[in-house]
């Protein structure tokens, strides 16, 4: 049960991370505590970067994991029922991929070559001997310090029996909500803020263009932004709000908004999805890690305006990955080459939001 690095979580940046690792040589281990394949609530649009990097890491995007319509035009973002703007998604003309995440990610993590453990999750960590376990108090964890050793991980398997995993390095890909990050800093937690995100896929009808992403702006409808888009002839629609605000008025409005305006009719809801989100994005607080653990995509804070996460999860990912077999090759830090070379998504990232806060008007994921 022994591998050079262990990865937590298999969306697209520990798929990415996997598949750098593995073509350098080296023998690697993903966890994923659902089973696969695994939904996940996200638009499942495929910018110019994320399509770039997926063509480079794991070639053309197999039909199977499209949505119809295959391609969307642009995102259009909507502050009044008349007044929208149009923000391109490809260069290509014909659009940008439209897919579904379950499909995607699967296919992601099949082709990373590594070896791959769903319905595993994580318990406790150590790393040095020193135990990073989530469910430890803070005061036991204030008597340990950190190491640069190896990782051991304790993880609860599909029959429900403890095994035990160990690396040399571990990655955490496992969200905004990290378990590994909360292990390894449980601190840094407890000044985040958080907020919930709601939609429902639901038969019917509107007159709005499926080969757009609909963004609405109006505070009534949410505290970030609302949205409407649909996938293989289902009409997809939600909204976010801070946690502990009520999510309900938001929603019940957005839907009348689009009863009204754009005749909406929702029959049968076939299913309804949540999410959890941070801000580390939208403030600019990374955390990249701690010794031997690296943190990428949500994890580390990766996640742009309005909500976009592939491209910065399969960037950040692919730099991990080459930090590490970097730090093996010149025994350098690998935290270190991974703090130097994520700075541009750093930048790109923090000012992502601060363009939504200019294009909202108000500051939006704070």
């Amino acid at each position: 049960m022994d591998y050079d690095v262990v990865i937590v979580g298999a969306g697209p940046s520990g798929a990415a991370a996997a598949r750098t690792l593995v073509n350098g040589g080296l023998n690697v281990l993903i966890i994923e505590r659902k089973k696969l394949p695994r939904a996940k609530m996200c638009s499942g649009l495929i910018n110019d970067k994320s399509l770039k990097l997926t063509r480079e890491l794991f070639g053309e995007i197999p039909e199977s994991a499209y949505a119809r319509p295959e391609l969307l035009k642009a995102v259009r973002l909507w502050h009044t029922k008349e007044d929208f703007t149009d923000w391109p998604l490809n260069e290509n003309s014909e659009g940008a991929p439209n897919i579904w995440r379950s499909k995607y990610d699967e296919w992601l993590v099949k082709s990373s070559g590594a070896v791959i453990k769903d319905c595993c999750t994580l318990l406790s960590l150590e790393q040095h001997n020193n135990p990073l376990s989530p469910t430890r108090s803070h005061a036991q964890r204030g008597n340990e310090k950190g190491g640069m050793g190896g990782i051991s991980l304790h993880c609860k398997n599909e029959q429900g029996k403890t095994v035990k995993f160990k690396g040399t390095y571990l990655i955490g890909a496992d969200g905004s909500k990290s378990t590994v990050r909360a292990a390894i800093d449980p601190e840094f937690e407890k000044g985040l803020g958080w907020l919930v995100a709601i939609q429902q896929y639901c038969e019917g009808t509107s007159t709005l263009d499926a080969h757009y992403f609909n963004g609405f702006l109006d505070p009534k409808f949410s505290e970030v932004y609302a949205w409407f888009n649909m996938k293989d002839d289902l009409l997809i629609f939600g909204t976010a709000v801070k946690r502990g605000s009520k999510f309900e008025p938001y929603f019940l409005e957005f839907k009348r908004f689009l009863e009204d305006n754009f005749e909406l009719r929702a029959k049968k809801v076939v299913m309804q999805e949540s999410c959890i989100g941070n801000n580390m994005a939208s403030s600019g607080n990374f955390h990249l890690g701690k010794g031997n653990v690296l943190l990428v995509g949500e994890g580390a804070g990766f996640l742009n305006m309005f909500g976009e996460g592939i491209s910065s999860a399969l960037a950040t990912g692919k730099l991990a990955g080459e930090a590490i077999l970097e730090g093996i090759k010149t025994k350098k830090d690998a935290l270190s080459i991974y703090t130097a070379s994520s700075r541009n998504e750093k930048v790109e990232t923090f000012g992502s939001w601060k363009l939504a806060a200019r294009i909202a008007g108000r500051r939006v994921m704070e």
